[in-house]
């Protein structure tokens, strides 16, 4: 494996999300206490996001960390964060990265639309 880690960035978010680090694999896989896994398939950074019901959804290498952090924190319905302003409107703005993937039936999309609105309402007000 090369030196640099393949989607860093999308574990390093998933770990600040609560997700945890398998270490058992090749690659890395991260495990949210719902039982969803996210892991990555290949050196390039594939990786593939497993649900409960066993579908899976593959994203390719080209397939933007925003998107594959969206779509990891919407199958848990993480895209509703109690946390800080900030967070709340970084969230509501990986909706456009779902909607541009076509993953935008999520759970937690709903409310993901209704921070995003709520920030470009404050943002006119």
């Amino acid at each position: 494996m090369s030196t640099t880690e393949p989607r860093a960035a999308v574990i390093a978010e998933l770990k600040d999300a609560g997700w945890c680090r398998e270490d058992r694999h090749h690659f890395p896989l991260l495990k949210h206490e719902s039982g969803i896994c996210w892991d990555v398939l290949t050196e390039a950074g594939g990786c593939a996001l497993d649900l409960l019901d066993g579908s899976s959804t593959t994203f390719s290498r080209a397939t933007p960390d925003q998107v594959v952090i969206a779509a990891c924190l919407a199958s848990t319905g993480q895209l509703d964060p109690t946390v800080d302003r900030a967070h709340l409107e970084e969230r509501a703005s990986w909706l456009g990265w779902l909607e541009r993937a076509g993953l935008d039936n999520w759970p937690g999309v709903d409310e993901a639309r209704r921070m995003r609105a709520d920030a470009e309402a404050d943002r006119n007000a």
